[in-house]
């Protein structure tokens, strides 16, 4: 029973601080089943797949990590508007993946109506049970929380929580990754 209750509680601690998702560190690693899984063409998804030294899809310039839940009202606004990079971006080589950190069923019901409604294509993951989120957000870190990763798996930026610019710098920033200028 001891033994049981240790290894329950190491599963379930939140991560330590220097194991949180930074800037110029890698980022951590997952495997998640999708929402979408018709609408993106597989059942799982991991940064391997896009990121990394040992990445499945070469031709990917910056994956843009979003976490959001359906109780978040500013994560339901920017659904939307990361489908439309998506859609802008995807041939220049970026890749978008959003992970739901909903608990309950009523949640997930709630994610997939906003997949549908959004007619999101890119992967949209379910962390059920937060394992993923503790290790890159911590216990306390705003929602919608995005992540830029480079194709070396490392993360180029992070932005907590929503912002009236954010888009506005988030549209820059995807296109600096991508080595693309100001269109005229």
């Amino acid at each position: 029973m001891i033994r049981q209750l240790l290894v329950l509680s190491l599963f379930a601690a939140p991560a330590f601080a220097e194991d949180l998702a930074e800037v110029d560190k890698p980022a951590p690693t997952f495997r998640l089943p999708v929402y979408n899984a018709k609408e993106y063409g597989q059942s799982t998804v991991a940064m391997d797949t896009f990121v990394g030294a040992e990445s499945q899809d070469k031709k990917t310039k910056a994956l843009l990590v979003s976490f959001m839940a359906s109780f978040c009202g500013p994560c339901k606004k920017e659904m939307p508007y990361l489908q439309s990079l998506h859609e802008k971006h995807k041939d220049a080589g970026l890749r978008v993946m959003m992970i739901a950190i909903d608990t309950e069923t009523d949640g997930q019901k709630k994610v997939e109506e906003l997949i549908a409604l959004n007619k999101v294509t890119f992967p949209v993951a379910k962390d059920r049970f937060n394992i993923v989120a503790r290790r890159w957000l911590g216990t306390k870190s705003p929602l919608p929380s995005l992540f830029m990763v480079r194709p070396d798996g490392t993360i180029s930026s992070v932005h907590r929580g929503y912002s009236q610019d954010g888009a506005e710098l988030l549209g820059k920033e995807v296109e600096g990754a991508l080595g693309l200028g100001p269109k005229k």
